[in-house]
């Protein structure tokens, strides 16, 4: 059987975390179309009037007419690789510059790419629930980037990585049994663990609000496939206490 060539553009997710500004939309919309990425989904906008997004979204308006709104969980529940992006990652997440996230995507497959806000982005527990954290190289001086930029440089190294690896094989067409398992598996996989905590020692001690977060952080880095992951999840639901 010939095996087709990966084309993993139309399948890059951008997903905006309470988006503040029109322009800032319209930017990203456009930055999106500059490099063939298409599938926009805004979770707990701020925005109002859309005018101001569809002015600065040059040749890009489809993109905004095609955007989606919905919660976090459910943006993130089909994803088997969140990337979130930031300028200030927190300790014991998996990092990655815009290019290894490019290159990276030639054996993975394409990331749902996960912005903040613009002025706090994204916060500690919503970083530790993505699969890597991916910072842009910066002069110190001034190390945060506007919205659209920031997505215009990922949509560029995504871009270019897909022209420069159009030859290989899509990853996942070789063994069912290595798929990834998705967010919304490792989602239940939390759920398991906390119920699992709530009655012990761990659950009844004071702990920091992300300290699920955090014991989930390997989860994500380990690159779980679905047979894994539903192994962990028959192993915690016999844990349960009953």
């Amino acid at each position: 059987m010939t095996k087709e060539p990966q084309n993993f553009l139309d399948d890059v997710r951008v997903v905006l975390l309470r988006p503040r500004w029109a322009r800032n939309l319209g930017s990203v919309a456009r930055a999106m179309k500059n490099f063939g990425l298409n599938d926009l989904t805004l979770v707990d906008s701020k925005i109002g009037s859309w005018n101001d997004a569809y002015q600065m979204a040059v040749h890009a308006g489809d993109i905004l007419d095609n955007a989606t709104s919905m919660d976090l969980t459910e943006a993130l529940a089909p994803a088997n690789w969140v990337v979130g992006t930031s300028n200030n990652p927190p300790p014991g997440t998996r990092q990655l510059t815009p290019s290894q996230v490019a290159e990276e995507t030639l054996e993975r497959g394409a990331p749902t790419l996960l912005f903040g806000g613009e002025i706090h982005g994204l916060d500690p527990a919503e970083m530790l629930r993505c699969h890597v954290v991916s910072c842009i190289p910066t002069a110190p001086e001034q190390s945060s980037l506007n919205l659209g930029q920031a997505v215009c440089v990922y949509g560029a190294e995504l871009f270019a990585a897909q022209a420069m690896g159009a030859d290989r094989v899509a990853p996942g067409t070789e063994d069912p049994e290595a798929l990834l398992a998705s967010t919304d598996l490792l989602q239940h996989l939390e759920a398991a663990l906390q119920r699992m905590l709530e009655s012990s020692a761990w659950g009844k001690a004071d702990r920091p609000k992300n300290s699920i977060a955090a014991l989930m952080q390997p989860f994500y880095r380990a690159h779980l496939t679905k047979k894994e992951a539903r192994a962990w999840l028959v192993a915690l639901g016999k844990a349960t206490p009953r």
